[in-house]
């Protein structure tokens, strides 16, 4: 451009000057800045001309630093681009006044102004699709139109979000803030828009790749590796939300919610050890303080659950009794203080909920661990606040029939079936239809009930055993094998299993198979007198 450097040097020296001033006058007002043709009447025309529009446009600039002075950039934007209007932009750029981003420039700076100072959207909207037009590369122009149509969006979901309107405003709204990125791919505020957006309406892997790349552009910020790790485990993609956490905590170690978790997580995928480790460091993290209860409650509750699957017993006992224990020192503390009614009885509510679940989940292990009597004790305590909790009902019936006290079992069982009619109750419909296949009794009624329970879980291993259980005890063998054989291959390596269905080839005949499938039984448990006694019963006939 012929005066662009020149011009561009005078009007920077002249800002440097006007804010190292802190932008304040000497006098009470602001004067006017001069134009540059009263400094130099040496200059030509069209130099003239050109630096009348830069002086105008740095008055416009320096005004806008100051919110007392901004209807005077208002008014200075509004004279530049009525100039530009007046004798056609085009004829600027033609003329090497302006270049052709020079105009989307000043378009772009009072959408601006408009858009985040004066609140005029409609205005900022038409200043910024006219930058564009000018320069369709101009970033900031593009990023302003982004912000229009994303609040524009936002309104018009609130009224109606399956409107034509939202949709449209949708697909806007998402194309340009992809232009703002795909312009400038380091641009945080843009890509915190658009993962933002694409994580509330739908659009999972836009989202992801937005928030993957401001954990590029600002990698220490734990808030973009969490949203990222949030979207990941949406998706189910757990090792790569693994992956995300992990670095959260690497950034912020006194993170321990995020370390609880991260140690759900390592359960969910069977990382038993990292489950463990995880919990162990938030228990070590947090002793002395404060408000620390919540915390460890949650830690121990995951870590209990850790060691249960690694038939750790005592450890996962130990870790349960520690949280039912704190929350119920919790619910001690809560008998005083002074909030509200309301808002106290809420908590209350919460917090009894969670002591059932703790408890719940300690019946659990006992019934797991083949501890009947303290699952009683266990669901017992649940039900003396609760008398028809289903869940404990149907447990402590299983705990009395393995203790073969199988009166109160059916009572339970029954209870929990009858207050859940309408409900899926699978474990309780085939702990009672087993119970009745043990003792010869009601077996068509205990075949619908286990049929029931398959239903709701068709692959369960131990819901088929039990309907094969059932058809052997009513002379169906073929039955009775076809889904013994069923059963096995969900829970392989299972002696109960293997001994049912060893009973029905032998009473089918099958005495080499009926040899080889308690031979087999025996390997997995060698102790068992039942089984030792069967396998030299078969032997002692042949």
């Amino acid at each position: 451009m012929k005066y662009l450097s020149i011009l561009t040097t005078i009007v920077l020296i002249t800002v440097c000057l006007t804010l190292g001033a802190n932008l304040q006058a000497q006098t009470a007002e602001t004067p006017e800045l001069l134009s540059l043709t009263d400094v130099d009447t040496g200059l030509n025309a069209d130099m003239t001309r050109a630096a009348e529009i830069y002086t105008n446009l740095m008055w416009a600039t320096y005004c806008k630093t100051d919110k007392r002075k901004l209807h005077k950039s208002k008014t200075a934007y509004d004279a530049l681009i009525t100039e530009l209007n007046a004798d056609e932009a085009s004829a600027f750029v033609e003329n090497e006044f302006l270049s052709a981003q020079g105009v989307s420039f000043i378009y772009a700076e009072r959408a601006v102004l408009r858009f985040s100072k004066l609140q005029d959207i409609n205005g900022a909207e038409e200043d910024a699709e006219k930058a564009i037009q000018f320069n369709p590369e101009n970033v900031n122009a593009t990023w302003i139109l982004a912000k229009i149509l994303t609040t524009r969006f936002i309104s018009q979901v609130e009224r109606d979000r399956n409107s034509k309107r939202a949709v449209d405003l949708k697909e806007r709204m998402f194309a340009t803030l992809k232009r703002v990125v795909e312009l400038n791919a380091d641009h945080d505020e843009a890509q915190f828009y658009l993962g933002s957006m694409a994580r509330d309406f739908d659009e999972p892997e836009l989202a992801i790749k937005a928030f993957k790349a401001l954990t590029r552009i600002i990698p220490y910020d734990p808030r973009y590796h969490t949203e990222l790790a949030k979207l990941y485990e949406r998706q189910n993609r757990l090792d790569e939300a693994l992956q995300s956490y992990e670095r959260v905590v690497t950034i912020q170690p006194q993170q321990m919610n995020t370390r609880n978790h991260l140690g759900q997580l390592y359960l969910q995928t069977g990382d038993y050890p990292a489950a463990i480790k995880t919990f162990l460091t938030v228990l070590a993290s947090i002793e002395g303080s404060p408000n620390r209860i919540p915390t460890e409650i949650e830690a121990h509750h995951g870590i209990s659950l850790a060691y249960q699957a690694q038939n750790n017993f005592e450890k996962a006992e130990h870790h349960i009794t520690r949280a039912v224990a704190l929350l119920e020192t919790r619910a001690l503390s809560m008998r005083g203080g002074t909030r509200s009614n309301r808002s106290r009885r809420a908590e209350r509510i919460a917090l009894a909920e969670s002591i059932q679940d703790a408890r719940y989940t300690l019946a659990q292990i006992y019934l797991r661990f083949n501890r009947p009597q303290k699952a009683i004790d266990a669901f017992a305590k649940i039900l003396a606040i609760d008398a028809n909790y289903v869940p404990a009902l149907t447990g402590i019936g299983i705990a009395y029939q393995m203790i073969d006290d199988l009166p109160q079992a059916e009572t339970y069982l029954r209870k929990a079936i009858d207050l859940s009619a309408n409900g899926e109750l699978p474990d309780a419909y085939n702990a009672l239809g087993y119970l009745y296949a043990e003792q010869g009794i009601k077996l068509d009624e205990a075949a619908a009930l286990v049929r029931r329970a398959l239903k709701s879980v068709p692959t369960s291993g131990a819901y088929l055993d039990s309907l094969g259980l059932i058809y052997f005890k009513q002379g169906k063998l073929d039955a009775a094998i076809e889904n013994l054989e069923q059963a096995l291959k969900y829970m392989p390596d299972t002696p109960e299993i293997l001994l049912h269905l060893a009973d029905a080839y032998f009473e089918k005949g099958l005495e080499d198979k009926a040899l080889e499938t308690l031979e087999a039984a025996v390997r997995l448990e060698p102790d068992n007198a039942e089984l030792r006694q069967k396998l030299d019963t078969i032997r002692a006939g042949r």
